[in-house]
C-alpha cells in the first residue's frame, strides 16, 4: 500500500512544485517536512496520541456525528492506520522527482506546445518516459524501505492488536533482543536480506518494460479508485 501511493503522490506534488510562482522554496520545505520527522519517536507518540480514542481526530469525527474509532487497537483498522502514517511522508520520493523533472529539457514541453499536444499528451509522451529511470528508482528504494518498517509498530502498537502490525523486523528485533536468540535472529536477518534481493532483482528484470508497466499500472490505480468511489 504504502510504495504505489508514495511514487504517485511523489510525482504528483513535485509536478506541483515544478511550477515558476513566488515562494516555491517554502512550499517545498513544507512539503519536505514531514519526511524528517515521521519517523522520530516524538512524532510517533504525538500520532499515537492524536489517534486514540480520546484524541483529537476522534474528537472531530464526533462533531459530525461519527466515531469514536478505535483506530490503533481495533485489528481490522488497526493495518490501515499504520500505512496511512507510512504513506503520510513523501518528501523523499518529491524531491527526487523533482530532480528528474529538472533535467527533462523544456524544449521538449516547448515542441510539443508548437504541435498542439495536450497537457495530458505531454505528461504521458514526454514527462512519464523521460522519468521512467527516476521512477524505476523510487520504486526499487520504496520496495527496501517497507521491508525494513519497524519504528512505527514497535512504538505506537507493540505489534497489536492481535499481531495486526506485528511487521517482519519487530519480529526480528524482539528475537533478538528481547529472547536474546541472536543466531535465530541473524538467520531472520539474512532471509529478510535474500527476499529483498530477490524482489529487486525481480524489478531490474522488467526495467526494459518499466514504462509500459507504469502507464498501465497509473491507469489500472486510476480505475480501481473510480470504481470504489462509485461502488461507495
Amino acid at each position: 500500500m504504502g510504495t504505489p501511493s508514495t511514487i504517485i503522490r511523489g510525482l504528483l506534488v513535485a509536478l506541483l512544485l515544478n511550477q515558476k510562482i513566488k515562494g516555491m522554496s517554502l512550499y517545498r520545505t513544507i512539503y519536505y517536512l514531514p519526511s524528517v520527522l515521521a519517523t522520530s519517536v516524538a512524532m510517533l507518540v504525538t500520532w499515537k496520541m492524536v489517534l486514540s480514542r480520546e484524541g483529537i481526530v476522534n474528537k472531530v469525527l464526533e462533531l459530525i456525528g461519527l466515531g469514536p474509532y478505535d483506530f490503533l487497537s481495533n485489528p481490522d483498522i488497526a493495518l490501515w492506520t499504520i500505512s496511512f502514517l507510512a504513506i503520510w511522508q513523501l518528501g523523499s520520493a518529491m524531491v527526487i522527482f523533482l530532480a528528474g523533472l529538472k533535467s527533462i529539457p523544456t524544449e521538449l514541453y516547448e515542441a510539443a506546445v508548437v504541435d498542439g499536444s495536450s497537457s495530458w499528451q505531454r505528461f504521458f509522451r514526454i514527462t512519464i518516459p523521460l522519468l521512467t529511470p527516476t521512477i524505476f528508482f523510487n520504486l526499487v528504494m520504496g520496495i527496501i524501505g517497507v521491508f525494513q518498517v519497524f519504528s512505527v509498530g514497535f512504538v505506537m502498537t507493540r505489534g497489536g492488536p492481535a499481531n495486526a502490525t506485528y511487521f517482519y523486523v519487530l519480529h526480528l528485533y524482539r528475537t533478538a533482543f528481547e529472547s536474546f536468540r541472536m543466531g535465530y535472529a541473524s538467520a531472520l536477518a539474512w532471509v529478510l536480506a535474500i527476499i529483498v534481493m530477490a524482489l529487486t532483482m525481480l524489478v531490474f528484470k522488467s526495467s526494459d518494460k518499466f514504462s509500459i508497466v507504469m502507464i498501465a499500472l497509473l491507469f489500472e490505480l486510476i480505475g480501481n479508485f473510480t470504481n470504489a468511489c462509485l461502488l461507495y
